[in-house]
Formats: structure tokens, sequence, C-alpha cells
């Protein structure tokens, strides 16, 4: 179901299982798991995470997995520990990633695109996150993600609510970045751009982005943010973007 791909520095993760519009249970879970272990040493840029599917990007977890749930307590945790562990798996990879959500995604499928850094939407998807119909919660970093990206009360409506909301409404309140007419494309031409730029300059980048408290605390008289500020001009980085810049072409980053 969980394939990865790589051309140049862009790597391509794709979900590929019709028969349940691409619904994760608890192998399915481990699999996402160990790919983002596997993607988390590789000499990837950047991750483009899409479905095979038509017309769906995740269903969400596995309904009837879930079902066994209510009954089997001792599934419970193994399951929960399974899906945390994609999801956080993806969250704390080093290099930026991207979601491409041409579809549905529902329930643990808007969790897999909120773990991502970025989502582009087709105008045909969709998002619902349906919790509430089905008496059961949504994880707590999962609803604390929603709601950094959409606000508490947008956050509210979605969980509580539970209805779908379509790409237009779900880019008004932050839900995704930007929808566009031909999403694939979108998505690999941003792929690209960012897979071209300066490797350390995007992880660190991204790091302050996604753990900004870090960079403030002091390194001596400096704030560790400060300190690579400083650092970077003197990077061979720095070098070659600021020689490729003077020679008109673009840059050529290692590494």
């Amino acid at each position: 179901m969980i394939e990865i791909d790589y051309e140049g520095a862009v790597a391509r993760l794709t979900l590929d299982r019709a028969a349940s519009r691409n619904a994760l249970g608890l192998a399915d879970w481990t699999a996402l798991a160990q790919a983002a272990a596997a993607l988390a040493t590789s000499s990837a840029r950047v991750l483009l995470i899409r479905s095979a599917v038509p017309g769906t990007f995740c269903a969400g977890s596995d309904l009837k997995q879930l079902a066994t749930l209510h009954e089997d307590e001792t599934a419970r945790a193994p399951f929960r520990g399974a899906m945390r562990a994609a999801l956080d798996g993806i969250a704390d990879l080093p290099m930026p990633t991207i979601a491409l959500i041409e579809g549905g995604a529902f329930g643990a499928g808007v969790a897999l695109a909120m773990a991502c850094d970025m989502r582009i939407a087709s105008p045909t998807a969709r998002f619902a996150i349906p919790p509430a119909r089905l008496g059961i919660l949504y994880p707590a970093t999962d609803v604390n993600r929603l709601a950094e990206l959409v606000g508490r009360g947008q956050a509210m409506l979605l969980l509580t609510g539970g209805t779908a909301i379509g790409a237009d409404e779900a880019a008004r309140i932050g839900l995704v970045e930007r929808v566009a007419a031909d999403a694939a494309a979108s998505a690999d031409q941003l792929a690209q751009t960012i897979a071209a730029n300066a490797p350390t300059s995007v992880k660190l980048l991204k790091h302050m982005v996604t753990d900004f408290y870090p960079f403030i605390e002091m390194d001596g008289d400096l704030s560790l943010g400060d300190r690579l500020f400083d650092d970077a001009f003197g990077s061979p980085e720095c070098g070659e973007g600021m020689a490729a810049l003077a020679e008109k072409r673009p840059p050529e980053f290692r590494g």
C-alpha cells in the first residue's frame, strides 16, 4: 500500500489501496512509521505524500479495525501507538514535507495531511473529521495541530460538527496552503523548487518554524538563532548562492 520512490532529491510517498480508499489499519500505520524512519536517514531534501487512488487522499483509519477496539481493550494501545509513531514520524522529518490532496481526506487522513508542513489541494478535495459522530475522540496531538492551523473556533466546528468542507473553505481557514486546478503539477513544482535550494538553510528554517523556542535560548553572548544566522554567511552554501546570483545562474548546492 505504501510505496516510496526517489527522483533526484525529491522523495515521493504514495498511498495505493483503492479497495479501502487508502484507509489505514494497524499494519499500514506501522509501515508508514517504518517509511518515515527510512526517509529520515535518506538523502531526500523534500518529501511529497500523495495518493494513487483517484478521488481520495486518505479515508482515515480502517473503520473495521476501529470497531474492534470497542470490544478488545488490549488492542487499543497498540493501534494508538502505531498511529502516533507514523504521524509524528512524518511531522519530525528533517526535510520539508508536502501533502498533495486530490480528493477526500477524512478523520486520520486529515491528521496525515496536517503532519506535513504544507498542503496543496485540488478543487475536488474534501475534508471531514467525524470522531464525534462515532462516539470517539481525535488524538490530542492532532487536535492541537488542527487548532494551530485553523484556530480554536474553526477546530471546534470541524471536530464537533463533523461535516465536510471543500477545498476553497479549507484554504480560507488555513487548513491548506494552496488550491490549484492542477494540484499535482503545483505540488511537484514546489517540491522541485525546495529541493534546488540550499539544504542546510532549508532544514534549519523548517526547524525554526516547527520548534522555535530553542533558537531564542542564549548560547553564550548570543542566542542559538543569532549565532546560526551569523555563521550562515561563512558557509559554502552562502558562497555558492552569492556566486550564482552574481553570475546570473542557478545555484548548485551539495549535500
